[in-house]
């Protein structure tokens, strides 16, 4: 039977889709951690508890790896709720332009952010997730995951490695207990992030509603079987059959981003 997680602990809390997202879980009744570099995060978790439920804010700034692995570990360690969801939405833009002029140490700072951050945090939560063997995990990628972006080619670059964190990841975890894991592209939201994107110069051609990708991060959170655990999935594709009950594996590359093969 398809049910929730006890608890979901979500990145990038304070605004944008992770705030939205814990908006949605907290009017189901499921209790959430949400975790920002800022107090935006307390404000968050505030609002629900004043509406709805149960909510934690924690204010980190998940680029200090050690602290952020070391403190989502002691959470872990003392809280009541076992079965724990993640949702990975934490990001920083950088700074535009392609690697002709990149200034290398703007790079760094985003992939210590978005790839080693957001991993930091997953850490500090698998021990828990492995003793109890369940996880439900949903990192972002888009923004050039799919294809070259070089307008701002560190973030594009930075949420590759993503894509591929997420395969690795399923393939550690599918031995280990009840593990589901996928990367998704949410679409261009009309956030923060996407008013520096324009203010950059670029084109934005079509944009989603924050509801959808909050409804494929619902629906995945709860799934018992999923046929792109593992997978890129963008919130415009036909996902939705590959949650139901006893799903084969997707067909084929589908989802996966790899070379062209002969």
């Amino acid at each position: 039977m398809d049910q929730y997680p006890d608890v979901v602990v979500i990145t990038g809390a304070g605004r944008g889709l992770g705030k939205e997202t814990a908006f949605q879980y907290a009017a189901l009744g499921i209790p959430t951690l949400c975790i920002s570099k800022t107090e935006n995060a307390l404000l968050t978790a505030h609002e629900i508890n004043k509406s709805w439920g149960h909510s934690e804010g924690m204010v980190m700034d998940i680029s200090d790896l050690t602290i952020a692995e070391k403190s989502i570990r002691k959470w872990a360690d003392s809280a009541s709720n076992k079965k724990i969801g993640v949702v990975l939405t934490a990001a920083v833009l950088g700074s535009p332009g392609g690697i002709i002029e990149a200034d290398l140490q703007e790079w760094l700072k985003t992939y210590q952010t978005n790839v080693l951050g957001n991993l930091a945090v997953l850490k500090g939560l698998l021990p828990t997730m492995l003793e109890v063997r369940y996880g439900r995990i949903v990192f972002l990628a888009g923004g050039g995951a799919a294809y070259g972006y070089p307008l701002f080619s560190g973030y594009a670059c930075s949420k590759v490695a993503i894509v591929r964190e997420v395969e690795n990841l399923h393939m550690e975890l599918k031995s280990k207990g009840d593990f589901l894991c996928t990367c998704l592209a949410p679409g261009a939201m009309e956030t923060d992030m996407l008013q520096q994107v324009r203010a950059a110069g670029a084109e934005v051609r079509t944009t989603v509603d924050i509801s959808q990708p909050v409804s494929f991060i619902l629906e995945f959170m709860k799934t018992s079987d999923c046929g792109f655990s593992g997978r890129f999935v963008h919130t415009r594709d036909e996902w939705s059959k590959y949650l139901q009950p006893n799903s084969a594996e997707v067909e084929g590359e589908k989802w996966l981003l790899r070379r062209i093969e002969s």
